[in-house]
């Protein structure tokens, strides 16, 4: 019941309505969000407009509890992992962490407690805290949206301004509920899909942290925030000279990347896949990457695009798992179907 009021509250706001491309459903005690992802190319506005959503990712509703508990699917490892802010999602969060762990109570014993705070602070910018923040704040905003729903019994209203007041808060609180599902459907499209057709498209295993912090652009303001995932193309050691406060000239070697990102941008309209080239410094292993540069990638033209071979023509290894939309004829596809297109559209930008 609590999933259906907080389903039937937010597509029947009129204020802070749902963007069109997020479709959420209930069923077996979850809230199922799905998202029409749009991959831009030069000749046509997108190629996911005919196709139905794809299921992201689900809120399940504890029993016990009553709260929200975001749940992935199960090829969206590396989702997961960010969710959890697991170190082993990222290898330059793991080698950071063990070197500042080797070396912190050195510096805290010399120089006092602000070592640590200069380290808590950097490690907000990780993609796991990002991620795992964020997704903490759907379900404490779907919690409370659940709260002020009036499930399981009727309201006391007190005078005649109560149900007015009851409306605004729970539109207020409608708006962060939607604020927060256009960012998490943003990471999980780009952590989820993205990531594994970047893996089958370039052959390697996509990278988080490794192209610096959050893009930042006026031009692409809808961007999420939050850094984008990459594969490299290129590598090359550099050799600087640096001098030393002795006069002495010291020889260092950093490690330059050129590298192929992947991020989204949400706004109102559409939900948009966005990849740069990137180009990045690393002065050693421990060390967060340097982004010197990066340049928008122009969309594919849809006549390089190679068709996808639909998958219903391809009989099955095991029956499909389909989620009907509340109210419309469309279905939400599985993860690993979506996961076609993207690979095609990667791999054309790829290849260009």
């Amino acid at each position: 019941r609590r999933c259906q009021a907080v389903v039937g509250v937010l597509t029947r706001q009129r204020m802070n309505k749902l963007p069109p491309w997020i479709h959420l459903e209930v069923e077996c005690g979850t809230i199922s969000v799905a998202a029409l992802i749009s991959y831009p190319t030069m000749s046509a506005p997108s190629l996911s407009s005919p196709r139905s959503p794809t299921v992201l990712f689900r809120l399940a509703c504890d029993s016990r509890t009553g709260r929200f508990v975001p749940v992935f699917p199960r090829p969206a490892s590396l989702l997961r992992l960010l969710a959890c802010n697991d170190p082993s999602a990222s290898d330059v969060q793991s080698l950071r962490s063990a070197a500042m762990s080797s070396s912190l109570g050195a510096r805290i014993a010399a120089r006092g407690g602000n070592v640590a705070k200069r380290a808590d602070v950097a490690s907000r910018e990780t993609t796991g805290r990002i991620v795992r923040d964020a997704f903490d704040t759907l379900a404490r905003s779907m919690d409370t949206l659940g709260r002020k729903c009036g499930v399981g019994g009727d309201w006391n209203d007190i005078d005649d301004q109560s149900t007015s007041l009851r409306e605004k808060s729970v539109d207020q609180t409608c708006h962060d509920v939607r604020a927060s599902l256009m960012a998490c459907s943003g990471m999980a499209a780009v952590f989820g899909v993205a990531a594994i057709a970047l893996k089958i498209a370039g052959g390697v295993d996509p990278v988080a942290d490794m192209a610096g912090g959050p893009i930042i652009d006026e031009s692409n303001s809808d961007l999420i925030r939050v850094p984008p995932l990459s594969t490299p193309l290129r590598q090359r050691i550099v050799e600087k000279l640096t001098k030393e406060g002795d006069g002495e000239t010291k020889r260092m070697s950093q490690l330059q990347g050129e590298l192929f990102a992947v991020s989204a941008q949400a706004s109102n309209e559409k939900l948009g896949m966005v990849c740069f080239d990137v180009l990045t410094m690393l002065e050693s292993a421990s060390s967060v990457p340097t982004r010197l540069e990066y340049a928008k990638v122009d969309p594919p033209k849809a006549a390089d695009l190679q068709a996808v071979t639909e998958v219903g023509s391809i009989p099955p290894s095991k029956r499909r798992k389909i989620t009907e939309a509340a109210g419309e004829s469309s279905i939400c596809h599985h993860t690993l179907e979506e996961v076609e297109h993207a690979t095609t559209w990667l791999d054309t930008l790829l290849r260009q």
